[in-house]
């Protein structure tokens, strides 16, 4: 990236002022809908699992964006040297040292980078190496930033079996860094609507402005990491956990999922998608476009909190796991209309 690349002779940058002009209320609502979806099923008296599960896919998709993208904000965090000045007249080796601690020189960048190497110290010797191969490139450190990304790719699913064995601690962290994401990504794209998503995703320039290191998003980001090799740590010294549930798991999700869907917010938005059932595809999409996901992720997530804690051992572990077909079976549970509501295996 040429932009933000300065010389040592160059004066420090002034802290960039930051405008979005964001578009108005009413061209949000004017701006073309999202795909027809089928939102209400024909049965009054079902709870609609095909809404819920396109509003959860939602809120997914916006907290990891939210978790893997650095975010609008300073470009330099205040003393921090530009990057090609820490790597000036270094070999490759002297930059890997240097990057250590220069390449992410912030609280939480440096906290990461300490616990890694003390944790995962291969890992760390990679991660130096994919930094410094960057910064001898010419990248920056937003370059530098999303290199550790892409590192974190492969870093990742070795790591999620050990975690999955961290039980409700892990859950309630998961939890906590999903919620926090959805404020993030909520406050940093100016709004959480299916229709701001689609803005977005059409206007690619936008996603320039906002990767930029030490933003809101990027603390967010590196927190997450930090988090994620803390759990690693305590979970490969922990037993392997059951991800077989219990009737009284079910018992606790099916009281939480009512819970939820008694939920004034949930509420409107199921009632607002039954009057436009009938009404066709524009008015569909237009309650898709306005519904405000991040808002109701931080409400399923609030529910999900109040789950036992064997419970959230043994979903965490399911999910950590990849094991999600144990969450299908012959055996299940209903609504209130008697057609079944979510089957999972059941333990004696």
């Amino acid at each position: 990236m040429a932009f933000g690349k300065r010389s040592a002779s160059d004066p420090p940058p002034a802290r960039p002022r930051v405008d979005f002009d964001g578009p108005s209320q009413d061209s949000l609502m004017s701006a073309p809908g999202l795909g027809a979806v089928r939102t209400i099923v024909a049965n009054p008296d079902a709870i609609d699992l095909k809404f819920i599960a396109l509003a959860a896919g939602v809120v997914v998709l916006a907290a990891g964006a939210a978790i893997v993208m650095p975010s609008l904000g300073s470009v330099f965090s205040g003393g921090a040297r530009p990057i090609e000045q820490v790597i000036a007249g270094l070999d490759r080796d002297d930059a890997r040292t240097a990057l250590a601690t220069e390449a992410f020189p912030d609280s939480d960048g440096r906290a990461f980078m300490t616990s890694l190497a003390a944790n995962f110290p291969r890992e760390h010797d990679r991660l130096l190496d994919t930094l410094a191969d960057s910064a001898m490139s010419g990248g920056d450190r937003d370059d530098l930033y999303r290199s550790l990304n892409l590192w974190s790719v492969t870093f990742v699913p070795g790591q999620m079996p050990a975690i999955g064995r961290t039980g409700a601690r892990g859950f309630d962290e998961g939890v906590t860094i999903i919620g926090d994401a959805l404020k993030v990504m909520e406050a940093e794209i100016g709004g959480c609507t299916g229709q701001r998503f689609q803005q977005i995703a059409q206007g690619p320039a936008f996603f320039e402005r906002v990767t930029r290191y030490d933003g809101p998003a990027y603390h967010l980001g590196m927190r997450a990491n930090r988090s994620f090799v803390e759990l690693a740590v305590a979970g490969r010294r922990g037993p392997t956990v059951s991800t077989t549930m219990t009737a009284n798991d079910i018992n606790a999700i099916q009281s939480t999922f009512f819970s939820m869907m008694g939920d004034p917010q949930i509420m409107s938005l199921m009632q607002a998608a039954g009057a436009a059932q009938n009404s066709g595809y524009d008015a569909q999409s237009n309650v898709l476009n306005n519904v405000n996901f991040c808002q109701l992720g931080q409400t399923i997530l609030m529910k999900m909190k109040g789950l036992p804690e064997g419970t959230k051992t043994r979903l965490f572990g399911t999910i950590m796991t990849q094991d999600v077909s144990r969450l299908s079976s012959m055996v299940g549970f209903s609504g209130p209309n008697g057609n079944p509501l979510l089957s999972l295996p059941l333990s004696n």
